[in-house]
């Protein structure tokens, strides 16, 4: 069984997340510029999965 990192999960999650809230404000405002949220959520994810990532390491050196 292949380990995901967290980074790799936060951006999955991430776009998950922002392409939903994209859509749905695309749908009732019928703005196409809502469509580039998803790219806000899969940079988010990876900051916070970074982050994750490097508390794991922090720990597992301990």
């Amino acid at each position: 069984m292949v380990k995901h990192s967290y980074v790799e999960l936060g951006m999955l999650f991430g776009m998950f997340i922002g392409s939903g809230i994209g859509i749905t404000a695309f749908v009732i405002t019928n703005n196409a510029l809502f469509h580039t949220v998803t790219g806000f959520g899969i940079i988010f994810g990876l900051g916070i999965g970074a982050m994750l990532d490097k508390q794991q390491k922090k720990r597992s050196e301990l």
